[in-house]
């Protein structure tokens, strides 16, 4: 995975929101059959996430964004 390891998060901040969604889209990658640093970047991670992130933020519906890292 190209993003780190993460901790506790707080999703209600824009910055660790959009972070958790990254990673959610890196592990849909994996998933998928992408392989990190060839077909996607670190900054592909944060442009796929940042609309999810944004219309999460917007609406303040944090229930469903969070994850374990």
């Amino acid at each position: 995975m190209l993003l780190r390891q993460i901790g506790e998060t707080d999703p209600s901040t824009l910055e660790d929101l959009i972070l958790i969604m990254a990673k959610n889209v890196e592990r849909a990658l994996i998933e998928g059959g992408a392989v990190p640093g060839e077909d996607y970047t670190i900054l592909d991670l944060y442009g796929f996430a940042r609309p999810f992130a944004l219309e999460v933020f917007k609406t303040k519906d944090i229930t469903y964004a969070a994850a374990h890292f």
